[in-house]
């Protein structure tokens, strides 16, 4: 026969331990950033970014909207005053538009490594400090046991990590507790927009969403640059 304490022990291991889930229930509590997308955060397990955690965004191309999609939390981060650090951007981020978006640039750090093996160390070495609250990397190739090592590292400080990785790495085995695809949707199909689909989720249901450039530019107060350009991210 069960013994009846082993279930409250159990039930307190799977709710402490980030590691451990079941299915899709959340057990353990998790600390949230809100993405500032109300849409968004409705399909986000716990209702926003998930600090503490690694998330991957596997964007088809650039110039999409892949950083627009991240601004509304960093202004959050950085109007705070918190750190925010950006690793290895593939175009160097345009000031007057970030401060359109709400950043608070005194908090921002942007560090230009030039090549994966500096974008991994420097990013464990950000997420470890505790300094920061937000560690965002851009990475051309990346394995399981390299991500695993930022997914511990944002665990160890609750900092919200994310990697952006090409779409063609969603067929990868991959140890972040979120992955999202984004793609363009082109004006011809319906209002131009960002095609957010959930790979992995854990503690939540995979779906599926379109931002339009309408809700980008809502937030931001600049046109959004859709599909057309990856002059600046």
């Amino acid at each position: 026969m069960p013994d009846p304490a082993m279930k409250p022990a159990l039930e307190t291991l799977l709710k402490k331990e980030r590691n451990l889930w079941r299915g899709r229930d959340q057990y353990y509590t998790q600390d949230i950033l809100p993405s500032g997308h109300t849409r968004l955060d409705n399909i986000l397990p716990g209702g926003g970014w998930s600090l503490g955690a690694l998330t991957e965004l596997l964007p088809e191309c650039e110039g999409i909207g892949e950083l627009s999609l991240l601004l509304p939390a960093l202004k959050h981060i950085t109007r705070n005053g918190q750190w925010a650090a950006l690793i290895n951007p593939p175009y160097i981020p345009y000031a007057p538009a970030l401060v359109n978006a709400g950043l608070d640039l005194e908090h921002v750090l942007i560090v230009d490594t030039g090549n994966d093996p500096d974008t991994l160390w420097s990013a464990e070495q950000l997420l470890r400090s505790g300094t920061f609250q937000a560690v965002i990397m851009w990475l051309t190739k990346a394995n399981a046991g390299q991500l695993r090592r930022l997914q511990l590292a944002a665990e160890s400080a609750s900092t919200w990590a994310v990697a952006y990785r090409h779409a063609k790495a969603a067929s990868q085995h991959s140890p972040a507790a979120l992955r999202i695809r984004l793609s363009p949707v082109p004006a011809s199909e319906q209002t131009a927009g960002l095609k957010i689909q959930l790979l992995k989720a854990r503690g939540g249901a995979i779906q599926n969403l379109v931002i339009s450039g309408p809700e980008f530019d809502a937030l931001q107060g600049i046109e959004w640059p859709g599909y057309k350009t990856t002059e600046a991210l």
